[in-house]
């Protein structure tokens, strides 16, 4: 059986993250102070704050953070000119400790040697590569910034198989930025459930969408068999909380999961449940203020492309944190961001961690940019002085 392959993307940010003094590549949003979270509690989630008991939880999460994630569903939920969207109960939703437990914990659990697994790409390494590592074999449909990064129905539906055991979406889209239309969307979920394969839909970045844009209905509520990944990490602010989940309506897909679970985590943080619950009770407001650092850094990054129009340009992200620009300056994206790094403490992403475990394996020059922080104009300050500095 293949062994995983090292986690680039992962391996880079420990070696930058937390040493470079500018970071542009982070994909979460601004963290929230554990102050602020707390005084969005209502006095009963005050109350179960400060008189948290620290012993083990339900191992399928609080029956209150399973409530509310289930309503975040219904909440979000919109009429997209297609089937009404199913309602998620409570009992449709298992808590994890991360998104990154509930991807690892999906692949072990619904794969096995000689199953097939479609999965877009570039994306996230652990959403194919722990896939591969119980042999399974992964076809990426890459996505390509000549077609603006759309994700293609027709290549998803070419690249199954008879043996096709899951078909994995991200929207929007790490790195890119990208997500599908409605119509897009609706099409993709009806190939993948004709096809008798489980969709796996990465739905992370969910609610970010920019500008007037309405949120795609989750996979849990459009299909009886689709997955959907939510997580507190990226709309949220929350990354430090490290909760995530699976929605299915599915009853044999969430006990395998369950059943899986129990020998990773067991159960979640005691504090980081209630921390969620608080976040999720009141998620319009954070969300908001998220999305609004988004905009602003957004045409940030667009004034600073115009003014250096000849070393990068982008597709521009329709939904998200991040964004996929292209270095157009002397020399490959990696020394670029080595330069970046080491001269400037600036830190941005190369797109050669996005490999997809093959170091040999071309890839286009471009670059991550995180769009969710405060602390991006600081940077975009810092990129632009070296900028000017190496590159004239």
């Amino acid at each position: 059986m293949p062994m995983m392959n090292p986690f680039e993307l992962e391996r880079y940010f420990a070696r930058w993250e937390f040493t470079a003094p500018f970071l542009l590549s982070a994909s979460d949003t601004e963290p929230l102070a554990m102050s602020e979270l707390l005084r969005l509690a209502s006095p009963e989630m005050s109350d179960a704050w400060a008189n948290l008991s620290l012993g083990y939880t339900e191992s399928t999460g609080h029956p209150l953070l399973r409530q509310a994630i289930a309503d975040l569903y219904t909440q979000t939920a919109s009429d997209d000119g297609g089937e009404p969207p199913h309602a998620i109960s409570s009992a449709d939703v298992l808590v994890f400790s991360c998104a990154e437990e509930a991807i690892y914990v999906s692949m072990r659990a619904l794969l096995k040697t000689g199953d097939h697994v479609v999965c877009l790409w570039p994306s996230y390494q652990s959403l194919y590569d722990v896939a591969r590592s119980v042999g399974a074999d992964v076809t990426l449909v890459e996505l390509r910034e000549e077609a603006g990064w759309a994700v293609s129905a027709s290549e998803i539906e070419y690249a199954i198989q008879k043996n096709t055991r899951l078909v994995i979406i991200n929207a929007p889209h790490n790195p890119t930025g990208s997500m599908p239309d409605h119509n897009t969307w609706r099409t993709i979920v009806k190939t993948v459930e004709d096809s008798g394969a489980i969709l796996f839909a990465d739905e992370v970045y969910r609610l970010l969408e920019h500008g007037d844009a309405v949120p795609l209905n989750a996979a849990a509520t459009s299909s009886p068999r689709a997955i959907s990944l939510g997580s507190v990490s990226k709309a949220f602010g929350l990354a430090g909380v490290r909760i995530g989940w699976i929605a299915t309506r599915d009853a044999a897909i969430f006990r395998s999961l369950e059943t899986y679970k129990d020998y990773t985590t067991i159960c979640a943080s005691a504090p980081a449940e209630i921390l969620a619950i608080i976040a999720l009770t009141k998620w319009s407001s954070i969300v908001s203020g998220q999305k609004a650092i988004v905009t602003a850094n957004l045409n940030l990054w667009e004034a600073f492309m115009s003014d250096h129009e000849s070393l990068c340009r982008w597709v521009r992200p329709t939904g998200g944190s991040v964004g996929f620009p292209q270095w157009l300056g002397e020399g490959s994206v990696d020394k670029f961001a080595e330069n970046a790094v080491q001269e400037a403490g600036v830190m941005v992403l190369p797109s050669s961690v996005f490999r997809h475990g093959n170091p040999r394996a071309a890839m286009t020059n471009n670059f991550r940019v995180g769009l969710g922080r405060k602390s991006f104009p600081s940077a975009l300050d810092r990129l632009g002085s070296h900028l000017r500095a190496r590159y004239g």
